[in-house]
């Protein structure tokens, strides 16, 4: 018999990942897949309500800590309430092993009557929906602001309980792609042992034990989705990539009349590939790896531009420009005509499993 709230588990038996994790050069998502709440009436006999929080702390935006309310829902006693939430705690991330998180989820109960007028109008509004955590860190700060106080001042109208209280530290060098589950009781309970734990092929949380159930815990189920690469439309809004594709413009409708005029934009192209490569290093939101890879993509499609039409069909082992193998941190043409096909690849495998995540995840 146990009470309080459990490690974070990986079950054995679950369906195989779409994609595995490779650490340092892929990126991952942690989303919140499936919730429980359990609360036994002898508890606390005056709940009315209960609400499920959210707060996302890392080091990929140090002391910038966003709060999400994903719900608040009337609760009936020694039921177990499937609180029906599913949503990203996070945006595409990349997977650095250097890198980590903080979630905390929380379930609160509520009791007090000045707070049911004020939830009905929420629910009107749907307002708990546009309360939860946005890609964008600006947006995101804004809604904390607001997540914040309204929780303040629940918590002042009437008085509350947390009935579960997780705290997950996640360190991007462990993570895996997948389900976790943990689970919790406020009374002592018999708990499900994580041997016994199963995620099914719908992604749904079962017992393989006949001596314990989930029907007296709560619970959270965190699934944890990878891709390899993001979409280019990720990276539209950052000023190096302004800056790329600006210039990569510029010079596709210039018609060069001599090698003299030719030198000058290239001369002009490896400036900006320069200051590109230094913009996009101080952003910790994407991986040096596909920074590279964009950036060799765009002086391939240059250089083919550039070139003289003689040699334009050219492929060999050269060595690459001093200047241009310590930007692109290649040495060969074949490198970097390598690491462009394979950069294609990866940009389809991604486009694949989004896609795939998305009718997953209805949408």
């Amino acid at each position: 018999m146990t009470t309080g709230v459990s490690p974070l588990y990986y079950p054995k038996d679950q369906p195989a990942p779409e994609f595995n994790l490779e650490i340092d050069n892929s990126y991952f998502r942690v989303r919140l897949h499936d919730t429980q709440v359990f609360f036994q009436a002898n508890w606390w006999s005056q709940a009315d309500l209960v609400t499920l929080t959210s707060s996302v702390e890392s080091t990929f935006q140090p002391n910038s800590a966003t709060q999400s309310l994903h719900k608040i829902s009337t609760i009936e006693k020694n039921t177990p309430c499937h609180l029906g939430v599913a949503t990203n705690l996070t945006d595409w991330l990349p997977g650095r092993a250097s890198d980590s998180l903080r979630i905390n989820i929380k379930y609160t109960v509520l009791q007090g009557k000045p707070i049911e007028k004020l939830v009905t109008q929420m629910e009107k509004a749907d307002l708990v929906a546009k309360l939860s955590l946005r890609p964008d860190w600006a947006v995101a700060v804004k809604v904390t602001s607001i997540v914040g106080k309204l929780l303040s001042f629940l918590a002042e109208e009437g008085k509350q309980k947390d009935v579960f209280n997780l705290v997950i530290d996640l360190n991007v060098a462990n993570l895996k792609t997948g389900y976790y589950v943990t689970i919790g009781s406020h009374s002592s309970e018999d708990w499900v042992q994580p041997q016994f734990m199963k995620i099914d092929t719908h992604g749904r949380l079962k017992n393989n034990s006949i001596e314990s159930s989930f029907s007296r815990l709560s619970y959270a189920v965190i699934q944890v989705l990878g891709i390899p690469r993001l979409r280019q439309e990720e990276f539209r809004d950052e000023p190096w990539w302004q800056l790329l594709e600006t210039v990569k413009e510029n010079i596709f409708d210039s018609e060069p009349s001599d090698d003299r005029e030719r030198r000058e934009l290239i001369r002009e192209w490896r400036f900006t590939l320069r200051q590109a490569r230094d913009l996009a290093r101080k952003r910790r939101e994407f991986l040096w790896s596909e920074i590279k890879e964009i950036l060799g993509a765009a002086e391939v499609e240059v250089n083919q531009k550039l070139k003289p039409q003689t040699t334009k069909e050219a492929f060999s082992n050269d060595e690459l420009p001093g200047d241009l193998q310590d930007i692109l941190e290649l040495e060969t043409e074949e490198e970097l005509q390598t690491e462009v096909r394979d950069y294609q690849d990866a940009l389809e495998v991604a486009q694949r499993l989004l896609a795939k995540y998305g009718e997953m995840l209805g949408g």
